[in-house]
């Protein structure tokens, strides 16, 4: 009897320690940062402090452009979710006055806005002005709060093998 209950014992603590190692769902579901994240990302005025975060999503420095107001590094990932493969885009852009900075995430490796949508409770809705929404195949919402612009669209795009959704955020600080 005793070695019943110690086998019983043994199973149960094996299913408990499976249940704890377990991944997450989003984890497994291409994890994006959260808007808190996104929004402390684009107060850095760091491209080296952003360079360290990102990376630590699977990210990596692809590309520099340097414009007259601006420089912008580019950061991609390539992530498979279901058997398709994708690639990721993330473009930090930091003013040369360091008055500003903008997060921009392009994916279509998940769909954003229901990821991002319930994260923005908090923010005010206000009238999109931005080149995607100008449209007609890109539905955008824009969000704003009293230090950030969030805007966060769905373009409806055209593939070779049927049709397809690119999905959009951008977080400014203004």
């Amino acid at each position: 009897m005793k070695s019943l209950y110690l086998t019983i014992f043994l199973l149960f603590i094996t299913l408990c320690s499976k249940a704890q190692n377990a991944p997450t769902a989003i984890a497994t579901k291409n994890p994006f940062p959260t808007i808190s994240t996104l929004t402390a990302w684009a107060s850095y005025n760091s491209q080296e402090k952003f360079n360290l975060d990102i990376r630590s999503l699977g990210f990596k420095f692809e590309e520099k452009s340097v414009e007259t107001a601006s420089t912008a590094y580019t950061y991609i990932r390539k992530v498979t979710v279901e058997n398709i493969n994708y690639t990721d885009r993330i473009v930090y852009r930091i003013a040369n006055d360091n008055t500003a900075s903008i997060i921009s995430l392009v994916t279509a490796s998940t769909d954003l806005v229901s990821f991002y949508t319930p994260q923005l409770a908090g923010y005010k809705t206000g009238k999109c002005d931005n080149e995607m929404s100008k449209d007609k195949k890109t539905t955008c919402t824009c969000y704003t709060s009293d230090k950030f612009a969030i805007d966060v669209c769905d373009e409806r795009v055209k593939l070779t093998m049927g049709d397809g959704n690119n999905y959009f955020i951008s977080v400014a600080k203004k």
